[in-house]
C-alpha cells in the first residue's frame, strides 16, 4: 500500500510541475520564469525524475 501511495504522490508532483510551468508560460511568458529557459529545463528534469521514481519497487514482496 505504501508503494502505491508513493507512486501516486510522484505522479501528482510531476503533474503539478508541468501544469505550473505551462500556466506561467501561457499567462506571463518566459520572463516570469525564474532563470527563464533554464528554469523550464530544470522543472522538466524534475518532472521526468518524479515519473521515473514511479518505476521503483520497494518494500516486502517487490
Amino acid at each position: 500500500m505504501d508503494q502505491k501511495v508513493s507512486h501516486i504522490v510522484m505522479y501528482i508532483l510531476a503533474a503539478t510541475l508541468v501544469l505550473s510551468v505551462a500556466l506561467v508560460l501561457l499567462t506571463k511568458g518566459i520572463s516570469a520564469m525564474p532563470h527563464q529557459w533554464l528554469g523550464v529545463a530544470i522543472a522538466a528534469v524534475l518532472a521526468v525524475a518524479a515519473l521515473l521514481m514511479t518505476r521503483l519497487n520497494f518494500g516486502p514482496g517487490h
